[in-house]
Parts: structure tokens; sequence; C-alpha cells
């Protein structure tokens, strides 16, 4: 009888916290939570996680008492936005990294007993017809991987009847640089195209049909256990968070309501 195959090398990229212990995510978001300016009516709501991954904000949303989640990622990694040099390698390293979405969502789920509903599909292709509306939109740290992040966030204003939740990564460098200033940086490398500073970051909110609500504080989604040693991160993430020498991505958390069509932006 020949060998049993080896078990695929995954990597996980959210730090949750299993009955096991926490798994080794390549960032630590389970401090984020509390930097979000949640909606006061989570209780019962129906919630909608954007750019899943393992699940975190999903499950979360699900503790805070969300009556239905679904969470939406892609399943077929050629139709993630590959910048045009790496369409055909990037699912070829996708696979030997060990990082395709799924594996890390259901083996959560099944630890949690969590009853989450996960859609491989993506954030283009929201339909209310299809999904019908949700109450809470969370978004976290993946309008950087799109190459169109306003329509992306145009279509999370098709379905939704309440609150977005955007947990996004913003550019240190841009921070200082332009600090009033809406900004961006095109940086196409693999699936990564937009690196924005927080200005950039509520503009393109308002441009897709938003009223922005509430933003907080710059916040450091630190490096998790199963980070690369060789993944570079700027130290000047952490000193724009007043934690010196810390390394990890320099995030912003803000909540919007869909603005009624020809509403000047408010």
């Amino acid at each position: 009888m020949p060998p049993s195959p080896a078990p695929a090398r995954r990597t996980w990229y959210h730090t949750i916290d299993l009955p096991s212990g926490p798994t080794p995510g390549y960032f630590d978001t389970r401090d984020a939570p509390r930097h979000v300016p949640w909606p006061a009516g989570m209780k019962g709501a129906r919630g909608l996680d954007v750019g899943t991954f393992d699940g975190f904000w999903a499950f979360e949303m699900e503790r805070r008492g969300a009556a239905e989640v679904v969470a939406l990622d892609l399943d077929d990694m050629t139709r993630i936005d590959w910048a045009y040099d790496h369409r055909r390698s990037g699912p070829e390293r996708i696979a030997e990294w060990g990082s395709e979405r799924g594996p890390g969502f259901r083996e959560a789920a099944d630890a949690l007993g969590s009853k989450v509903v996960r859609v491989g599909r993506s954030v283009y292709d929201l339909d209310p017809a299809v999904d019908g509306t949700f109450d809470v939109i969370i978004c976290g740290a993946l309008l950087l991987h799109l190459r169109d992040p306003v329509r992306a966030l145009e279509a999370m204003r098709s379905v939704c009847r309440g609150s977005l939740l955007l947990v996004e990564s913003v550019d240190p460098y841009l921070e200082l640089a332009a600090r009033r200033v809406p900004s961006a940086r095109l940086c196409p490398e693999w699936d990564e195209w937009w690196r924005v500073n927080s200005a950039g970051l509520c503009t393109m909110v308002v441009t897709a049909g938003f009223n922005i609500q509430a933003t907080g504080k710059r916040f450091l989604v630190p490096l998790g256990p199963g980070a690369p040693p060789d993944l570079r991160l700027s130290g000047l993430a952490g000193w724009l968070c007043g934690r010196p020498g810390q390394r990890g991505l320099l995030t912003r958390a803000l909540r919007a309501e869909p603005r009624p069509p020809h509403d000047a932006p408010g």
C-alpha cells in the first residue's frame, strides 16, 4: 500500500482564540475589536464579513450577538485581483504558501461551534437580489488587495441596510507626509494594489455612497506567532501608535451608513 500523502501545509492569517489555544496567525487581531466603533444594535442583527479568510471578524460578530452571519471570500484563486506580472504564478504561489481561503475557517468554526455560513464569492458580485441585505457589514484589511476598492465599497453599499464597519490598514508614510490630503500610493505587487492614508480611506467611503458616522484612532495590529521572520514591515507604524519598536499594520476603523440616492455627502 502506498504511503499516505503528507498533510498540506496551511498558513493561518488570523490569530483566533480556540479552546485548544490561539491559532498561529500572520497577524494578531485579537485586540482589534476594542478599537472598532461598533453600532449599538448587534444583538439579533444579520451580519456580513467581507474577505473573511479564517473568519476572525465573522466569529466576533456572532460572539457579539448577531443572529445570522455570512462570511464571504473567494475560493477560486485565479479570480483574485493579481497584478499583471503575477496573474499566472499567483495562484500557484498561494498553494505553495498553504494560504488558500477556507480550511482555516472550517477548522475554527468547528472548534467554536459556530453557525456562520461561509460563501465563496467575490465582493464585486454582491447583489441584494441574491444575498439580501445586512444590518452590519464588516470588512477587514481587504481594500488594499483590490484593484477597484471604490467599486467594492459600492457593492457593499448595495446590500447594506445599516452600518458598514471598515478595519483597514493605512500607510504610515502617507499619514505623515500628507496627513490632511486624501492620498493613495499605487503599488501593485502580487495581490496588493493601494495603500491609503486616513483621509484617502474616508474619501473612498464617501465616494462610494456612505456617510461616515464615527472614526476610531489609529492602532497597531501586531505580527502574530505565525508571521514569517522575513516579513518586512516599517517600524514607523508602531511609532505612530505610541508603540516604538513594535512591527505591525497601522490600522484605522470607521463606521459608515449608506447615503440615500441623490443625497449630498454628509
